[in-house]
């Protein structure tokens, strides 16, 4: 599937360029053939490097003229890849011997300076190393000049095609609007059919291909039923089961993915029946090359045609249920539908248009006057394509609107900017195209309005296979949510990435491009001298990604069979088990970078200066990554240990890195920086052992027998099971309070994890006694005396009584008067003086 998309992108997009694509699969296909002849590393003779000087020599003459045609410089690009190869190994022949050589003569240190001398067997030892890292590391610096002329010269090759593609996308045709050129189309189109009309009469006429025919007459009768019934029914069986699927009463995500597979037919079939069509025809023998050849492109014409109108189907279904990633009404799909048809027939269009212009040699006029319809019909449907794009991401503002904020919410928002930004610019391109093809620049056109469309289809293959390794993943994964797991969105990333290379294909890459993009990469760029490499990065994530695993399994075997069998408390199990890990990653970064090869000296001072910065910036999960190594090593707190701190009580559940995650007794998690566990004050109540003290506060009423109090309260703290004998529950009498007699129990108890649960049961104990006993536990109270009664009471009885409010009747003769109303503002109202009272 994925080839034959590849294939027939590459073919339409051939329309944009005049001339055959030279560059392709070959050119890697070459570079490796020519690179396995000698084998990796084999040195290179002088008649070898003769021959190079010849091809270097015509290469660059060649680049100067530049007279030749576009395909003799793609071939001789391919010839300087393959010298390129060749020169590349060359130089990492030898290289251990020569590094050894290195290390031995600076093993003899320095030659003398100043005068001085040294002794002969050392000074004939230097020579004798220094002739032979001459021998060895010569042929390496020609390899390594030769390499660097290669490259210079296939830079300036790719820089020629560049321009001339650059020219011929800018050059002017004849008008398509010129009545003159349109005139000449048709003529030549005349000329065309003229041709293979005569082509097929003479093919009649003659008595072998009559014998040719009616010999292969069975096999054309097989190949034309099975196309005609696969062009007529093929999709239509499989969009009756579909339909059936999707109606289904239980549309889960199964039947979906089940129903996307079978979907695949609707292309898949069609395009056999129109294969086997074309073959039919070509065994009839009727026609000549150039019927055969657009035999041919009817084949890859039928095939775009049903890809397009697949894909369309796909991202415009009829089905409301369908998952699509386009939010559009049921009307404005039946539009979606329309115009991406009208898309495969254009593509099928440019396929026979450019196929007939390679095999008749048609005029420029002819070409301008036949692609610039196609121009015209292609821009309309992108242009309405755009505005339904557009839609779609308006109708998600919309609905966005209406939500709450959240991830999903911002994710929304993201595609439907996104739909917007991609409907302005097709629908830019959609104009830009006709408009430049109807100036003359018909290639142009083609450029503006062709590589958008294919775009799009792409787009939508991409967006499909998507949604197919979602659904697959949820279908054979062990929970809902496997279909956005880590796996899932790698796959996605995987299919977009994938798709990459045929995007740049699309908009006018070659195949050189890719290649020489994979040769810089595998010849790795330097970062402060250090040289970064495909290869060298997967030794790094290998060999890190190894140890990494080793040290989570003897981690988990560690800490599941060594440490329960030492004496060592839970907490300190765990705190061996996090640092075993943290040693263990270290030591496989180490590794790691030394088995890549790396050189990180030339990084020292870079790394200086940023650890200051890092300092600064980072200076408190610093602190904080250097507390939590403290708590680990010196464990002044461990998990399980009841804790407070700042504030905080609770129970110690994790001790990472940067934080301790303290659980309070409300069951919620509060994260603690492991600096206030350093820096700061803390209590821990359960760090030596679990006993702790309470104290509990008992007041009874004055006139009790104090002796009597403090021995029942001895016999309470004494029969609870909690309370340790040793030191024994002390019982004070603290002193005479305003209101009682006040007594404090002391109790110390076995595990202070039960503290509230004790003093709940003792203060149960306490009362239960002390009613038993007669003993009264008294409650504030006030006795209040007035010193002179009588002269308050004149004070009062003097008092003018307040005139009656209106609505009210005054109260009776000889009834008393109504007290005063309360002040509302909380002062008192004509309240006697100190004196008075």
């Amino acid at each position: 599937m994925r080839r034959l998309l590849a294939g027939l992108l590459v073919v339409v997009a051939a329309a944009i360029w005049a001339g055959p694509r030279p560059d392709g699969p070959s050119a890697v296909a070459w570079s490796v053939a020519a690179w396995a002849q000698e084998g990796p590393g084999a040195a290179l003779t002088e008649e070898e490097y003769s021959a190079w000087d010849r091809v270097a020599n015509r290469a660059d003459q060649s680049i100067e003229r530049a007279k030749a045609s576009t395909e003799a410089y793609e071939t001789l690009r391919l010839q300087l890849v393959g010298w390129r190869a060749r020169f590349q190994e060359a130089q990492k022949r030898d290289a251990e011997p020569i590094k050894t050589l290195k290390s031995r003569i600076d093993a003899l240190g320095p030659p003398p300076e100043n005068g001085e001398t040294e002794s002969e067997e050392i000074a004939a030892r230097r020579q004798e190393l220094n002739d032979e890292y001459q021998r060895l590391v010569t042929p390496v610096r020609r390899a390594e000049e030769a390499y660097a002329r290669a490259q210079g010269l296939i830079t300036r090759i790719d820089k020629l095609i560049r321009e001339r593609q650059r020219d011929r996308l800018l050059e002017r045709w004849p008008s398509p609007l010129n009545p003159v050129n349109v005139r000449v189309a048709l003529g030549d189109l005349n000329e065309v059919v003229r041709g293979l009309v005569d082509e097929v009469g003479a093919s009649l006429k003659s008595d072998s291909q009559r014998t040719v025919f009616l010999n292969n007459l069975p096999q054309i009768a097989l190949l034309v039923s099975l196309a005609l019934l696969l062009l007529a029914f093929g999709r239509q069986i499989f969009h009756g089961v579909i339909n059936r699927l999707v109606a289904h009463r239980d549309r889960s995500d199964q039947v979906f993915v089940v129903a996307m597979i079978l979907s695949l037919a609707q292309f898949i079939l069609p395009s056999i029946g129109i294969t086997a069509l074309s073959l039919a025809l070509r065994l009839t023998g009727f026609f000549g090359p150039g019927g055969e050849g657009l035999l041919d492109a009817l084949a890859i014409a039928g095939m775009a045609f049903f890809l397009t109108r697949w894909i369309a189907r796909q991202s415009f279904p009829k089905q409301d249920n369908w998952p699509a990633n386009l939010n559009l009404s049921a009307r404005q799909r039946v539009r979606g539908r329309f115009y991406g048809h009208g898309l495969g027939l254009l593509f099928a269009f440019a396929v026979m248009i450019e196929t007939s212009r390679q095999l008749f040699d048609l005029q420029s006029a002819t070409v301008s006057v036949l692609v610039f319809p196609m121009i015209l019909l292609t821009g309309i449907c992108l242009e309405n394509m755009g505005r339904l794009i557009m839609a779609s991401g308006m109708q998600g503002d919309v609905q966005e609107e209406g939500e709450e904020q959240g991830e999903f919410s911002a994710e929304r928002h993201f595609f439907s900017q996104l739909d917007r930004f991609l409907g302005y610019a097709i629908r830019i391109f959609a104009i830009a195209g006709p408009v430049v093809a109807a100036a003359g620049f018909i290639l142009a056109g083609v450029y503006a309005t062709l590589s958008p469309s294919l775009s799009l289809l792409l787009f939508a293959l991409v967006a499909f296979l998507q949604r197919l390794s979602s659904g697959l993943f949820r279908l054979f994964g062990h929970r809902e949510k496997d279909g956005d797991g880590l796996f899932a969105v790698l796959a996605n990333f995987g299919i977009v990435l994938a798709s990459l290379p045929l995007f740049g294909l699309i908009w006018g890459a070659r195949w050189a491009d890719f290649d020489e993009l994979w040769t810089t990469l595998n010849d790795g760029f330097s970062i402060g001298g250090v040289n970064i490499s495909p290869s060298v990065v997967v030794v790094l994530l290998a060999v890190f990604g190894a140890g990494f695993l080793i040290t989570r399994l003897l981690q988990g075997a560690v800490g599941s069979s060594v440490l329960p069998r030492t004496s060592l408390d839970p907490g300190a199990q765990k705190a061996v088990n996090a640092g075993l890990g943290y040693v263990g990653i270290a030591l496989s970064g180490m590794v790691a970078v030394a088995t890549a090869g790396l050189d990180l000296s030339n990084l020292a001072i870079v790394a200086g200066a940023l650890s200051v910065g890092v300092g600064f910036g980072l200076q408190n999960i610093v602190s904080n990554f250097v507390s939590g190594l403290i708590l680990l090593i010196e464990r002044p707190v461990t998990e399980g240990d009841w804790v407070e701190v700042g504030g905080v009580m609770g129970t110690v559940r994790r001790i990472s890195v940067r934080a301790t995650t303290v659980e309070t007794f409300d069951r919620t998690d509060i994260v603690v920086p492991n600096s206030d566990f350093v820096t700061s004050q803390f209590t821990n109540w359960t760090r030596s052992n679990l006993s702790g003290r309470v104290i509990l506060n008992v007041g009874v009423a004055y006139g009790s027998d104090t002796r009597k109090v403090a021995a029942i309260l001895a016999e309470i703290a004494d029969e609870h099971p909690l309370v340790i004998v040793n030191p024994p529950p002390l019982i004070v009498f603290q002193g005479f309070g305003a209101d009682a007699l006040e007594f404090e129990m002391r109790v110390i108890l076995r595990d202070i994890n039960f503290g509230l649960n004790a003093r709940t049961e003792l203060n149960h104990r306490i009362a239960e006694r002390f009613a038993e006993e007669g003993i009264e536990i008294p409650f504030a109270q006030r006795d209040i005396w007035l010193r002179n009664p009588d002269v308050l009471a004149a004070s009062l009885a003097h008092r003018p009584a307040a005139a009656p409010a209106q609505g009210q009747t005054p109260p009776p003769q000889g009834a008393a008067a109504p007290a005063p109303p309360p002040d509302r503002t909380g002062a008192e109202l004509d309240a006697p003086s100190e004196d008075d009272l």
